[in-house]
């Protein structure tokens, strides 16, 4: 989607001045400042058949990162991150975030090309961030899926939904609150977008909102999410969608699943998914994902199936491999099986003493 245009950014310039001046009048409660730089690359190296793959001329070997909707390089994890932020009070920070979005064909172009871009202050009160982001939607469960942004995940391929306002993408002019209470934690979501009105030489208001809650009891986590965008830069009417999950974590293995009900401005269809992994040792991850999308208008039902493992050599490299199944009733399958590495490196923080 488009970078965020002018009012937000001067929103941020606004809370950097904000900032400064806080600063200067408060120069003995500051924290130390901070910036870093993080680089993400995955490479992978997969085959591709099945009739969905021939009829779109996708069959053979692809090097990629992420695969979604039947396209290499699609909700893919490579990424470079530079952060920043500055204590203005004993407990208050101002934090910032550009994220640029990185493939195996190196920076993604136009509206791809920016992940995060955004500014905001937290503290003890919760944290509060503008510019271009992600919705709590998307980022309430996205990690449940042990094989997320690769090309065996669940997202846009039928295990769950994909796009700006399911489990993929980013969006604009947006502003969030988050803040954990307890065992609680919440996010609230509102994105603006007006449009000229030429009937009325004004402007009409075109809003999304979302929220999302996650409560743990114990090794189980719940989790509830909303986002509606019907009225989002003049899109189809009912793009909303609600997501209802729960998740279990013990020693070795982790439980989870999630239900999601998406309306006809988006997928018009349920999609379900379950996911089960097991951590053999220190260095050794195996799971397994099963999803299922049923459609509402076109008997256009899917399967999804993918079984993955993945072994950690530390925190910063990873290999990984599967194999990932999808059919549906009249679009076809395909058919993935591939090997591929994580590679993350950090500066740390640039500005430490």
């Amino acid at each position: 989607m488009n970078a965020p245009p002018l009012h937000a950014a001067c929103l941020a310039a606004i809370l950097a001045m904000a900032a400064f001046k806080t600063v200067s009048s408060h120069a003995g409660d500051t924290g130390d400042p901070h910036f870093s730089i993080l680089l993400r690359l995955q490479p992978e190296l997969i085959h591709v058949d099945g009739s969905a793959a021939k009829q779109a001329d996708k069959e053979g070997w692809h090097l990629t990162d992420g695969w979604g909707n039947g396209t290499k390089n699609s909700h893919n994890w490579g990424a470079l991150f530079i952060d920043g932020g500055f204590g203005v009070t004993s407990n208050t920070r101002v934090i910032g975030r550009l994220g640029f979005n990185v493939d195996m064909e190196g920076l993604k172009d136009g509206d791809a090309r920016e992940r995060e871009v955004q500014a905001g202050i937290e503290g003890p009160w919760g944290r509060l961030l503008v510019g271009r982001l992600e919705t709590p939607y998307k980022k309430a469960g996205l990690g449940w899926d042990p094989l997320n942004a690769t090309f065996l995940q669940s997202r846009a391929n039928i295990g769950r939904s994909g796009g700006a306002f399911g489990h993929g993408s980013y969006v604009d002019n947006a502003l969030s609150y988050a803040h954990r209470i307890g065992e609680l934690d919440f996010e609230l979501f509102g994105a603006v977008d007006d449009v000229s009105d030429i009937g009325s030489g004004g402007t009409s208001g075109n809003h999304a909102w979302g929220l999302s809650m996650n409560y743990s009891v114990g090794s189980v986590e719940l989790m509830l999410a909303h986002i509606d965008a019907s009225e989002f830069k003049q899109g189809p009417d009912k793009r909303t969608g609600t997501k209802l999950g729960a998740r279990w974590s013990g020693e070795r293995w982790t439980l989870g699943g999630h239900y999601e009900f998406r309306g006809e401005g988006l997928e018009n269809g349920d999609f379900a998914f379950l996911t089960a992994s097991y951590r053999i040792d220190d260095h050794w991850n195996v799971m397994t994902n099963l999803g299922r999308f049923i459609d509402d208008e076109n008997q256009d039902d899917g399967d999804y199936l993918a079984i993955g493992a993945r072994y950690s050599f530390d925190r910063r490299f990873s290999v990984h491999g599967g194999l990932r199944r999808i059919s549906r009733d009249t679009s076809g399958n395909e058919n993935i099986a591939g090997i591929g590495m994580r590679i993350l490196l950090s500066s740390g923080n640039l500005l430490a003493r």
